[in-house]
């Protein structure tokens, strides 16, 4: 008598079904490019970017980083970052608030499994006699003029941070009447990260104004400095730290 077999039903990791956009992590970042700006911003918009639960940094701090990333599985791109420091917990935790780069496969899965809030653009980073500069447009509008004075060799130690990321990740409801089916925050913390090729020095910085981006709603108070950079990293999954809807 023949027995009956039956099996479970495969989940696709990612649509398309047939060739999905991209795999599982972990990505693997490797001799990136890094430029990196900090300056200070009004604390009451901080406050209005920065959701509760997280608690943002005293010194009213700010950083955009821009990166020529060569990455396991996402490939090469560019991509500006805007973000804080803040506290989760007790703990310190960066906060993401704004993501521009140029390529579809680390845009989906860095919305689709984190939540982190990329953009569509056109970016350059390079360097001219002794200055990095990078930018970053859509629309045809420079929505980010960065540049730092390759003014001295520096170390990690002088760049600091903490490698727990948090983002909140956002996924709407088909239906216009129904609350978002996914609003939490995600973290991830960066693993076998290195950083060398280290220089700093007195940096610029400057947000163009869109009516679809409006980055230049930030409050920029003072530019603090700036850093040019080579770095390797994992990006590995991560966890729920916090459910809106629960």
């Amino acid at each position: 008598m023949a027995t009956k077999r039956t099996t479970k039903a495969k989940h696709p990791y990612t649509s398309p079904e047939m060739s999905g956009l991209y795999i599982r992590p972990p990505y693997h970042y490797r001799d990136s490019t890094m430029l990196l700006v900090q300056f200070q911003t009004d604390a009451r918009f901080l406050r209005s970017v920065v959701p509760k639960p997280l608690t943002p940094n005293k010194d009213n701090h700010m950083f955009v980083s821009i990166a020529d990333f060569m990455c396991s599985g996402f490939g090469r791109y560019y991509e500006a970052h805007v973000f804080t420091t803040a506290t989760f917990q007790r703990r310190p935790v960066n906060y993401s608030i704004y993501l521009i780069l140029d390529n579809d496969v680390a845009i989906g899965g860095g919305r689709e499994i984190w939540g982190f809030p990329k953009k569509f653009g056109r970016l350059t980073l390079g360097t001219c006699d002794d200055v990095a500069r990078a930018t970053a447009e859509r629309g045809g509008i420079t929505l980010i003029d960065a540049a730092v004075h390759l003014e001295h060799l520096g170390s990690a130690d002088d760049i600091g941070g903490t490698p727990e990321w948090i983002t909140r990740k956002i996924v709407p409801s088909v239906s216009n009447d129904a609350p978002p089916d996914v609003d939490q925050l995600t973290t991830t913390t960066l693993t076998d990260a290195e950083v060398r090729e280290v220089y700093m020095g007195a940096a610029t910085l400057s947000f163009g104004d869109s009516p679809a981006d409006r980055l230049a709603t930030i409050p920029v108070k003072k530019t603090l400095g700036g850093f040019y950079y080579r770095t390797d990293f994992t990006l590995g999954d991560g966890e729920v730290a916090h459910d809106y809807l629960a």
